[in-house]
């Protein structure tokens, strides 16, 4: 697979993205350090009540080469989009907090409506078959 990457307006310099050479690789790898440690220091500018725990693993996932705009649980926004790092961080420990607060209630009772037998499924409100 190639692709093409703008030299000037006026010509294009064509990559092989599958026989790319080592120090290409480095300079790539460099370039999206430098970017992750940049966005991490803007992205700290929305979070000056950081604690250290939270800076220091913020910092761990950078150097690992990740981004501060997803996270290592794979937590998601409610629009479906990655939380943020530090708001994952948080959304975990308040779930883990309430877990602990009464683990049986946390987990929640089965639904009787729901059939995990195999039996067939029925709409309680029409009485028909649900096609799943």
């Amino acid at each position: 697979m190639s692709s093409q990457q703008l030299v000037s307006p006026w010509e294009y310099e064509v990559i092989d993205y599958e026989n790319v050479s080592p120090e290409t690789l480095k300079k790539w790898e460099k370039e999206i350090r430098r970017k992750n440690q940049r966005d991490m220091r803007n992205y700290l500018k929305r979070f000056p009540d950081a604690t250290p725990e939270e800076k220091e693993a913020l910092h761990s996932w950078i150097q690992a080469g990740n981004s501060p705009y997803e996270n290592d649980a794979y937590v998601s926004t409610e629009s479906g989009g990655p939380m943020d790092f530090i708001s994952a961080q948080r959304f975990l420990e308040e779930e883990y907090q309430e877990y602990l607060k009464n683990p049986e209630a946390y987990r929640g009772k089965p639904d009787p409506d729901m059939s995990l037998s195999g039996e067939p499924s029925y709409n309680p409100e029409t009485g028909k078959l649900l096609p799943f």
